[in-house]
């Protein structure tokens, strides 16, 4: 009975508590059994994923290290057999302190020099010859070594090994010798041949200095991540030929007494833990029995697969995360039918917009929406009325101030006609007539009020000629728009108010004033710059003649600078219109910023 009771209990919650406890029960607890296994799956795929990958990385250094010691062994061959090295090795022997011995030495040392700088360039490898009188010959060194060698035991394993090569790190003695910097060991890999004449008969060895870095090459970044992990070359009795991050003699020693149970090969990567202590992997390079060790920390490589299984845990976690946070939202959305109509009107740019009726929900909301969506249907039509009434408005008012060309300004233009008819021939007299002509053809012809860059600066050209003939030789105008921006809507008469302003308060006293119209193209709209180098004018000044309606207006048109900013404005938008660059050190500059449009015309 008091199961009962409490199961009465629980169905009299409300609703948003009812879906918490079935969506928990029913979606997020197998949700999270189903991750878990996922989970432990997962960390094995990865495992086994880097395990492949850190194989494949090995292997790649095992390759890259086999092909640098075949081009040696290529370039050293080519030496070793060769008629006239033979015969020069002989020659050092034969004739002491003679023409012949100086020529043999040069001929030896300019032949290591033309390996080194073609076959051996790309390994970054250095050759030497030391032959059995104690002469040490390299690509720029050609001297007799002061170095006991013929006693020591790896001197007599190269020529006992004959043409085969042989891996001795003291051959760095002789590398030392000849150069004048300290080379650290365990940098470069050193390698001998015995050089024979055809007899069988000793003449000297080869010695090869191979760089460990050209060695490692870049592979060792993708195994190389916290900093602990080292490389290492090894011959058969696992003594150090070279190491990349390499440990002490200690930690070989060790590696050389768990390496007694290993079968290794050319061609599979041999994995295992020392001492619970290091992960290591080796493989056997092609050449030799040398040994390519990979070892890092085993704590540090068991932190990386951990690293591993923790990214997977923390998205299982965000998953469950959103997973509960879902159910929270959806359960808050049955319980409050009023944040659909919030949320709808947060998205509204204007505050107006047409809404549904919500499942479930309340008579009172539903009321409530059908009474918003017909005061919203009224609100719209009211601002398309205002809308259509201020076009129509605009329109009218650009009719009235194209049909209100000053007559000042045309009878001043006729005065001057006169006046030149008199005084020069019937050429310019032409020209001055054309250029009215096209100025009344602009006018008459943009009855929409917009027009293209290209026919306003035609315009542009016919009322700058005209004020030329006016005021003579003052200025000159250049016009810089580039072609492909001709073809861009632009409202009519935009930048002939401006001009207009440069020629009569910028350039008009002056012996050499300059007026400069260009453009600057951008993704969605275009600069338009009205240049002149005359007086100059502070922001304020500026500032009221863009913002505020003010009594200087064009002596052409009637617009002054503060119609044309206000239009382009109720056009595009208050981020278009005029720009004052107050920046400009000398002269005055207004940018005109319009939006992209082509002309359909």
């Amino acid at each position: 009975m008091k199961k009962k009771e409490k199961w009465l209990d629980f169905h009299k919650k409300g609703i948003r508590t009812q879906m918490m406890v079935y969506i928990g029960i029913l979606v997020v607890l197998p949700l999270c059994l189903g991750l878990m296994v996922l989970n432990i799956y997962l960390q094995k795929v990865m495992s086994d994923n880097k395990v492949r990958f850190d194989s494949s990385s090995l292997l790649q250094i095992k390759n890259n290290a086999d092909q640098i010691i075949e081009v040696m062994n290529y370039s050293t061959s080519m030496m070793i057999v060769n008629q006239d090295v033979l015969e020069n090795i002989r020659l050092l022997g034969a004739y002491p302190d003679s023409y012949e011995l100086y020529r043999a030495k040069t001929s030896l040392s300019t032949r290591l020099a033309d390996l080194e700088s073609s076959v051996l360039n790309a390994v970054d490898g250095k050759l030497a010859i030391l032959t059995t009188d104690g002469y040490l010959i390299g690509s720029y060194n050609i001297s007799k070594t002061n170095l006991d060698y013929e006693k020591e035991a790896w001197y007599g394993e190269i020529l006992e090994n004959g043409r085969k090569i042989t891996f001795q790190p003291e051959l760095i003695q002789f590398f030392q010798a000849m150069s004048n910097y300290t080379i650290r060991d365990h940098q470069h890999l050193y390698i001998g041949r015995s050089i024979q004449d055809y007899s069988g008969r000793p003449l000297g060895i080869i010695m090869v200095q191979l760089s460990a870095s050209k060695i490692w090459g870049k592979y060792t970044q993708a195994l190389e991540k916290s900093g602990q992990e080292a490389f290492y070359i090894l011959d058969d009795d696992f003594r150090r030929l070279i190491d990349y991050n390499g440990k002490d003699d200690r930690f070989l020693e060790r590696m050389s007494e768990e390496a007694a149970g290993w079968s290794l090969n050319q061609k599979h990567v041999l994995r295992g833990t020392m001492d619970a202590a290091d992960y290591y992997m080796a493989i056997l390079l092609e050449q030799s029995e040398n040994v390519l060790l990979y070892s890092i920390p085993a704590s540090v490589y068991r932190e990386e697969l951990s690293g591993i299984a923790s990214g997977i845990f923390v998205l299982i976690f965000l998953l469950v995360f959103l997973t509960i946070l879902t159910m929270i939202y959806f359960s808050g959305k049955l319980s409050r039918p009023l944040i659909y109509m919030v949320d709808m009107l947060e998205q509204s740019d204007n505050g107006i917009l047409k809404l549904r009726d919500t499942k479930p929900s309340f008579g009172e909301m539903n009321k409530l929406i059908a009474s918003y969506n017909k005061a919203g249907e009224r609100i719209e039509d009211l601002i398309k009325k205002v809308k259509l009434e201020s076009e129509l408005k605009e329109k009218a008012h650009y009719e009235m101030l194209m049909s209100q060309i000053s007559p000042h300004f045309i009878f001043n233009t006729v005065h001057s006609i006169q006046i030149m008819a008199q005084k020069e021939q019937d050429t310019r007299t032409e020209r001055a007539l054309e250029s009215l002509g096209a100025i009344l053809q602009a006018v008459y012809r943009s009855k929409n009020g917009m027009t293209t860059v290209g026919q306003e600066t035609i315009l542009l050209q016919a009322y700058v000629e005209i004020m030329q003939l006016r005021f003579g030789d003052s200025f000159h105008f250049y016009n810089t728009i580039p072609a492909e921006l001709y073809l861009y809507e632009i409202p009519a008469f935009t930048m002939q108010p401006i001009v207009e302003n440069a020629i009569l308060h910028g350039v008009r006293d002056m012996k050499a004033g300059q007026i400069i119209v260009s453009a600057v193209e951008y993704p969605h709209d275009f600069m338009i710059s009205v240049f002149d180098n005359g007086e100059s004018a502070d922001k304020e000044k500026m500032d009221r003649l863009l913002k505020k309606p003010n009594k200087s207006k064009s002596a052409f048109t009637g617009i002054g600078l503060y119609n044309v900013n206000s239009r382009l404005k109720m056009l595009y938008g208050d981020s278009y219109g005029l720009i004052f660059n107050e920046k400009a050190l000398t002269g005055f500059e207004i940018w005109i910023r319009i939006p992209k449009g082509k002309s359909n015309a």
